[in-house]
């Protein structure tokens, strides 16, 4: 059988390299002006984890977008799910690891059964926190008095506590949408038809960048861009989308210098290929899926 190619040597360009010092030129000067860009932006949002950020006029301004109510009704719902990574999906017996993360859970949970009444909880979610809860601290006891516990059953646990889970996820998307809304809306109110009409938002998603991210679509109906509804991916490729979704947007500076990224890009694009929206594909999708015919023909055999 054909034998992979063997690394011989490093393949990055040495700083030495005049070619490397070379293309330092262009990444000085792409950052210089992603800052300018930056600078001369007009209005901006960026929903980073629990806060807002604005940009406008040369001032900066912060707001929630979440309460602390979204984050206990998530903890809750980690709980089912921590029995099921501890398990895994097909049960069995339980080896020293997996029997030590549940008796951890289970001491940790319940002082937990306590604060739930100091929680933000309403009556109703109040009670729903504590069947999660009982009924989680109950399946633990039965998993380690058992030494173990079948897939069957720890399906069945998982899929009976479904109702009170999908609740809580509601709950916590209500409460970041209503949350986000008041403080979008606060700024709204203040601009004027023109610096709306320039607001761009983006969005730090914090992992994988999932179709539906909530922040993403309020910003996209809030903003009246195209939004297609359930399972339909953000028009990604678009150059006139005023909300981007990205899990490089860690922080607020990361955030803001993404939108001005996008900003250059599309000029850029604009200027090379005559297309604002090239440079929403990436620079070798074109030659690649050319090249990838010639590779495979069609559809790649499996090894033999």
């Amino acid at each position: 059988m054909p034998q992979p190619p063997r690394l011989t040597h490093p393949t990055a360009l040495d700083p030495s390299d005049p070619l490397a010092q070379l293309n330092d030129v262009f990444l000085e000067a792409y950052e210089a002006r992603q800052e300018a860009v930056l600078a001369r932006l007009g209005p901006a949002v960026a929903q980073v984890g629990d806060s807002l950020y604005l940009r406008i006029g040369g001032r900066r301004e912060v707001g929630p977008a979440r309460t602390r109510l979204y984050h206990q009704l998530k903890t809750i719902c980690h709980v089912p799910l921590a029995i099921q990574t501890i398990i895994g999906d097909e049960g069995g017996s339980l080896d020293e690891a997996a029997r030590g993360r549940l008796e951890e859970l289970l001491r940790r949970s319940e002082p937990a059964v306590e604060a739930i009444a100091r929680a933000d909880f309403d009556a109703t979610q109040r009670a729903r926190q504590r069947r999660l809860l009982e009924a989680s601290r109950e399946f633990i006891a039965e998993v380690l008095a058992a030494n173990g516990v079948t897939g069957d059953r720890l399906v069945a646990f998982l899929r009976a506590q479904m109702d009170d889970i999908r609740a809580n996820i509601a709950d916590a998307a209500r409460d970041q949408l209503h949350t986000t809304h008041a403080t979008f809306s606060a700024w709204v109110a203040e601009m004027s038809p023109e610096q709306w009409s320039q607001l761009r938002v983006v969005v730090g998603s914090g992992h994988m960048d999932r179709t539906g991210n909530l922040a993403a679509q309020y910003f996209t109906r809030a903003l009246g861009d195209r939004w297609e509804g359930r399972f339909e991916r953000e028009d990604h490729e678009n150059p006139e989308r005023r909300v981007m979704t990205s899990e490089d947007a860690t922080d607020e500076q990361s955030a803001f210098a993404l939108l001005a990224t996008l900003v250059f890009d599309n000029r850029t694009s604009n200027a090379f290929f005559g297309d604002e929206s090239r440079m929403g594909r990436d620079v070798l999708a074109d030659p690649a899926e050319r090249e990838l015919l010639e590779m495979f023909g069609g559809q790649p055999q499996a090894p033999t």
